[in-house]
């Protein structure tokens, strides 16, 4: 989804510019003057590489307050948006910085004469230095926020979207990868599921996504931790229909009891959106339980649950999207 800029550390930024500059060359008519201009030039290389990478950064990363409301919110669940708007805004703050340093140096050194025109290059280069590693702190954390923000994967807002949701452990990752072209991580074990993973797949000559979301838990939204709130997030800004996977067998770890107060929230806060219930794990037997049964090692029940769930979405006139011609 999000095509971003590699990020340098303070030392490989300061190692950049600095490189830059040693390659600088300078003529002139006399020494003097060719050692003045030499120091101007490595003063303005090293100034100009510092600060057209930062407003590269700065640049490259997208714009935070237009972003469409699901994209908004997730980036605010896994890296504080508040947050990251300041490490953004650090970045700007130094450029503007390196640019004045630049120019005061390059000015001072012009008019110097003898040892002064090295001693100012040096403490320019300080002094660049010094704004550069003042900001370390907030390249380090975008280069966290770039790993983070390449994982989202890119939903098509034009094509209708499927949400498997339920506590964690449920299935909602097997049935995914048994229903679409989707290839989560699969364990036996909670919260396998870090953030939304999708996949897609076709009815006809229509297409339809659907995500896999972190498993949720009964319990306040306040309590609930960031992969929860990512599932909330693709609840919220991207369900036509949402597919609520039990566990009747309980070997998800959770009782069947609190998976259904979790289906009573869910419909509670969304009331307009199409929910079908499905009981997973069929194949390890046969527990009492009400719902339509699917079984993701065995791909039973899982084609008929999907379709019965489009017949919701589409019933209520949501438009579909025609599949795209093959290659």
């Amino acid at each position: 989804m999000f095509e971003l800029p590699s990020i340098l550390t303070a030392e490989s930024l300061l190692d950049k510019a600095f490189g830059r500059a040693a390659k600088a060359t300078a003529t002139g008519p006399d020494r003097m003057t060719r050692a003045r201009n030499l120091a101007v030039a490595r003063v303005r290389g090293a100034g100009q590489a510092i600060e057209s990478t930062l407003r590269g950064y700065v640049k490259g990363f997208p714009s935070l307050d237009r972003l469409p409301a699901f994209y908004r919110e997730l980036v605010d669940v896994l890296l504080d948006l508040g947050r990251l708007k300041k490490h953004l805004a650090a970045l700007d703050w130094a450029a503007d910085k390196v640019r004045d340093i630049t120019r005061h140096y390059r000015g001072r050194i012009g008019r110097a004469a003898g040892n002064s025109i090295s001693e100012l290059r040096r403490e320019a280069y300080g002094r660049l230095s010094s704004v550069v590693n003042q900001i370390s702190p907030d390249l380090d954390a975008l280069v966290a926020a770039r790993v983070a923000l390449r994982r989202i994967p890119e939903v098509d807002p034009t094509i209708p979207t499927i949400v498997v949701a339920g506590y964690p452990n449920v299935g909602k990752s097997s049935f995914l990868r048994a229903a679409s072209t989707g290839r989560p991580k699969v364990a036996d074990y909670p919260f396998t599921t870090k953030g939304v993973s999708l996949g897609h797949f076709d009815r006809g000559l229509h297409r339809y996504q659907i995500l896999d979301t972190p498993g949720l838990l009964d319990r306040p939204m306040d309590k609930r931790n960031k992969m929860e709130r990512q599932a909330i997030a693709a609840l919220a800004h991207l369900a036509n229909g949402v597919l609520f996977l039990l566990d009747p067998t309980e070997t998800c770890g959770y009782p069947l009891d609190d998976q259904r107060r979790l289906l009573d929230e869910v419909r509670a806060l969304f009331p307009d959106v199409p929910i079908i219930v499905a009981a997973t794990k069929s194949d390890l037997g046969n527990p009492s339980s009400d719902e339509l049964r699917v079984s993701a090692l065995t791909g039973s029940g899982v084609r008929e649950v999907l379709d019965l769930l489009l017949e919701q979405v589409t019933s209520r006139g949501l438009a579909t999207a025609p599949r795209p011609a093959a290659p």
